[in-house]
């Protein structure tokens, strides 16, 4: 619960209300619009921040604050705060020596997260051109 609070501090939109955590068997977490539920594997341990943040981020898009999907869900789960880089993202693609190096890598995946969001303004082909940065990113070792 300690973690779940360091990350609602992040989530300012959600302060006014409530969101009910429980426990799933299903998956390493999940998140329920219609009663703003977020559910984490406990058998898998503690979730990580990323894991927190990400299921979050799915009730921003219960709120039409973020894009709808997964990968839109991942670039605003890193974009939020490099508290949310403990672990590699699930749905972004990333080239295999960003996976390999996470650590190394996480803070300029996270800055070209920002970068996407604000091209996303004049650029509806914001996530492609992440990728090619990612994939540019990648090729440079």
């Amino acid at each position: 619960m300690h973690r779940m609070d360091v990350c609602l501090r992040h989530f300012p939109e959600l302060a006014d209300r409530k969101v009910t955590v429980g426990v799933t068997r299903a998956a390493e977490g999940i998140a329920v619009f219609e009663d703003f539920t977020v559910r984490f594997n406990l058998r898998r341990g503690v979730p990580s921040h990323y894991t927190i943040g990400h299921e979050l981020t799915h009730l921003l898009q219960a709120l039409r604050l973020v894009p709808h999907g997964e990968v839109q869900c991942d670039i605003w789960t890193l974009a939020r705060g490099r508290l949310f880089a403990d672990e590699i993202p699930c749905y972004l693609q990333l080239p295999a020596p960003i996976r390999r190096n996470w650590r190394r890598y996480a803070a300029r995946v996270r800055y070209l997260c920002e970068r996407a969001i604000s091209e996303r303004s004049t650029r509806r082909t914001y996530i492609l051109w992440l990728k090619q940065e990612l994939a540019r990113l990648g090729a440079d070792d």
